[in-house]
């Protein structure tokens, strides 16, 4: 029988995964069309970055203090109550989980309109969480190959795309220096 455990570099890719759909593909998209400067976007995602970095740095304290499994429901449980736990778990599992997926797969659905106009967003976002569902149903080993093979694609489409910026002919000036109104 082989192990149900994956790799770290397929750990890795999880959350390199989760952080460029949601947010580079998704979340910049809405913070651009709201923020008119460069000084404000590049702010937000310096305070964002730094923000996610205490994150992760408490939670690798909890995970040393700790080192149980169960993740945020064994932390909470055995800092707080147990009962602070058990809905922690319940949140993830209802909102935490689905709603980025959801969001990824309505973002995938609205961007392929560009590639197949005729096509139904709704109905590519379904086929995408249905198909990608189905490759990790298969296996362990399958749903991690599927892993790292479209992170290493996502990494490099990002890559393309800093490519193309860099040799598009019509260059855009890049404002970091906050203006009066960015402040405000």
């Amino acid at each position: 029988m082989t192990e149900r455990k994956i790799s770290g570099l397929t750990a890795t890719n999880i959350v390199v995964a989760n952080m460029i759909g949601t947010g580079v593909f998704v979340s910049l998209g809405f913070q651009v069309i709201s923020a008119h400067s460069d000084f404000s976007i590049m702010a937000l995602w310096i305070i964002g970055g730094l923000l996610s970095l205490c994150g992760a740095l408490c939670y690798a304290e909890l995970a040393v203090a700790l080192p149980w499994l169960g993740g945020e429901y064994n932390f909470l449980s055995r800092i707080y109550h147990p009962a602070l736990g058990f809905m922690a778990g319940w949140i993830s599992v209802i909102i935490g989980f689905p709603a980025p997926i959801a969001l990824s797969a309505m973002a995938f659905g609205t961007y392929s309109q560009g590639i197949v106009p005729f096509a139904s967003p709704l109905i590519l976002s379904l086929v995408l969480v249905w198909g990608i569902t189905l490759i990790l149903l298969v296996g362990i080993r399958t749903g991690e190959r599927f892993q790292n093979i479209s992170t290493i694609l996502k990494i490099g489409l990002i890559i393309c795309l800093i490519g193309a910026g860099i040799f598009f002919q019509q260059k855009q000036p890049l404002q970091l220096i906050p203006r009066p109104t960015d402040l405000a």
